[in-house]
């Protein structure tokens, strides 16, 4: 499905990658927890491990699809089409929610509170600063072909 509809030819606006956004706050969280630490119990190695290897699973999935189908993943190119297949038939945003479990599988390995806080911050950064300008490229580019996807589709799960 295709057809701009007054969009930015450059893309959705957004100009720090994510993966370094997130990355970044992870990093800050884990920082944290050695200068100050805030201990909620012991570190769950074998989960945090589990769920990392999941999330860069779905990261993958979401990211072979994309690029099968013409799709740049940086969110600072325009999209040539909306993509439905694969992952983001469950998920609008497949590859955020991977980040946003490594950083849990992150904070389940460190078992500290200022990672679990790092994960919440991640959240909040996507939604607002990735995600809201991304949906309204989408909805700019695709019109209501975007916004039939969107109801049928979860933002997240």
């Amino acid at each position: 499905m295709s057809g701009d509809h007054g969009a930015d030819p450059h893309g959705p606006g957004v100009r720090v990658p994510p993966p370094v956004m997130v990355g970044g706050i992870v990093l800050l969280g884990w920082v944290l927890s050695l200068a100050v630490p805030a201990r909620l119990g012991p570190p769950l190695v074998p989960l945090g491990n589990t769920l990392i290897f999941a999330a860069l699973m779905l990261i993958g999935w979401a990211a072979i699809v994309m690029v099968r189908a013409g799709v740049d993943p940086r969110p600072d190119k325009p999209d040539a089409t909306l993509l439905e297949a694969g992952p983001f038939r469950h998920s609008r945003n497949p590859i955020y929610l991977g980040f946003l479990v490594v950083a849990a599988g992150f904070a389940l390995r460190v078992g500290d509170l200022w990672c679990w806080l790092a994960v919440a911050a991640s959240f909040a950064v996507l939604e607002k600063l990735v995600i809201a300008k991304e949906e309204a490229y989408l909805t700019a580019r695709f019109g209501a072909a975007y916004a039939g996807y969107r109801a049928r589709v979860r933002r997240w799960v």
